[in-house]
């Protein structure tokens, strides 16, 4: 392996911009994935793979199974950044499951459901027999799928508004992502306070490797490589 390649970096989540600056020092390529995300200052951004890479540094969406199978090459060394999963507290009501289709299957009957899961979640939704309200960050003009009506906001939320939203609703049931972090929880802290269920999509698998949780996680595997 050339220890001068750079280290690919597959962008997205939140937390790219710490991801780059704990490579400090380390020559690193990032790969955008999001172009949503702000671009760290001083990053070099590419959109194919370089001809020579060192490892594969994933700090892409949790669900973003897409990206993450797209640049996939057996053999590099591979690690992810990642949160700590959300955990049960007392009073919550969840019920955790492995796909959107396991989860709509979980639905009483006709319940009216909030979902959290993003936009390709919709046709899936779209099978329960009763409405959906589908979360989408940012506004479009995109047509809902049957059955579905897209409520549009952009955070920062927080429990008082998310109450205020599963109850202008009417809602029975929460369906989310498991994505970990403070940013996407207070619906299910509003969920809680309400007595609500939820249904929790745990994240999909990953490629075998690493799992990073801080900065200082990320320098130690970059000086191993």
């Amino acid at each position: 392996m050339n220890p001068a390649a750079p280290i690919l970096v597959l962008a997205g989540a939140r937390e790219t911009p710490e991801a780059v600056h704990a490579l400090s020092g380390y020559p690193a390529r990032v790969l955008w994935a999001d172009e949503s995300t702000p671009v760290p200052v001083g990053a070099e951004v590419v959109r194919q793979m370089p001809e020579e890479v060192r490892a594969i540094l994933d700090v892409t969406h949790a669900f973003d199974t897409q990206t993450r199978s797209r640049w996939a090459r057996p053999g590099l060394p591979y690690a992810r950044v990642a949160r700590a999963l959300w955990e049960p507290e007392p009073g919550d009501r969840w019920t955790t499951v492995e796909t959107i289709e396991q989860a709509v299957a979980t639905l009483p009957s006709g319940a009216r459901v909030f979902a959290a899961t993003g936009q390709s979640s919709g046709a899936v939704l779209a099978k329960h027999n009763g409405p959906v309200f589908l979360r989408q960050l940012g506004t479009h003009d995109l047509l809902a799928p049957p059955n579905c009506t897209y409520v549009f906001g952009a955070g920062p939320f927080d429990v008082e508004g998310e109450v205020a939203v599963l109850r202008e609703l009417s809602i029975d049931v929460v369906i989310a992502r498991n994505v970990g972090g403070p940013d996407s929880y207070p619906k299910l802290a509003a969920a809680r306070a309400l007595g609500l269920p939820v249904v929790l999509l745990g994240p999909p698998p990953l490629p075998d490797g690493p799992v990073l949780m801080s900065p200082e996680d990320i320098g130690r595997w970059a000086q191993r490589l």
